[in-house]
């Protein structure tokens, strides 16, 4: 039986067949523009096909506002502060307390010395979770030839490398038809994940692809 339409101003499920062939239920669901550990102003809508997203599609509100309201940061304040909401995102708020302290020192400069004994701190025992490594390997992987092969795991580890102070080249920031493509058949958990992953920069409407504001 197919359904659909809005009750009380919510969508209802409509069906569609799966991956194994079967019907489920279809919802349409939004992520952002303000959710904990979420890039501000951005916008996911997919459908949510069983557990996992399909269809999905990305963008910025009031992109130019937001690239006027960022403040500059060094590459390891920057790192501090990416790995702050990654942390958020899985679950582990002591640590991204820690890096945003260890930030927020090296930023005021009143005892840089502890801000980067705080910030080695915290990027050792982000690199060194199995937990983190069993929740999130595997997932959200980039296919492109710069990249390839590298997944959740492997940017939060750069994000720890830099964070504690390395020299390490950073790549070119995500498109969001990259974070789409990523995101495609991932439950929301990992999609979350795969977002608080990456660096993710506004983008000035006009250079948005049309097709994402559908």
């Amino acid at each position: 039986m197919h359904h659909g339409g809005e009750v009380a101003g919510l969508p209802m499920a409509s069906t569609g067949p799966d991956r194994d062939g079967l019907e489920l239920d279809v919802l349409k669901v939004a992520l952002g523009p303000v959710l904990p550990g979420w890039p501000t102003g951005l916008v996911l809508r997919a459908d949510l096909q069983g557990d996992v997203l399909t269809s999905a599609e990305l963008a910025w509100l009031d992109a130019d506002a937001l690239r006027t309201g960022q403040a500059p940061q060094d590459s390891q304040c920057a790192a501090l502060d990416r790995l702050a909401h990654f942390l958020d995102v899985a679950g582990w708020p002591t640590a991204a307390r820690d890096a945003r302290r260890a930030r927020d020192g090296l930023v005021g400069g009143v005892d840089r010395e502890a801000a980067q004994r705080l910030a080695q701190a915290v990027a050792r025992r982000v690199r060194r979770s199995r937990t983190l490594s069993w929740t999130a390997g595997g997932i959200g992987q980039v296919a492109s030839q710069h990249r390839a092969g590298e997944g959740v795991v492997d940017r939060v580890r750069r994000w720890c490398d830099i964070a504690s102070g390395q020299p390490v080249e950073e790549p070119p920031a995500t498109s969001l038809d990259e974070v789409a493509a990523l995101v495609e058949g991932a439950e929301i958990g990992s999609a979350r994940l795969i977002v608080a992953s990456l660096d993710i920069t506004p983008v000035p409407a006009a250079s948005t692809p049309e097709h994402v504001h559908a």
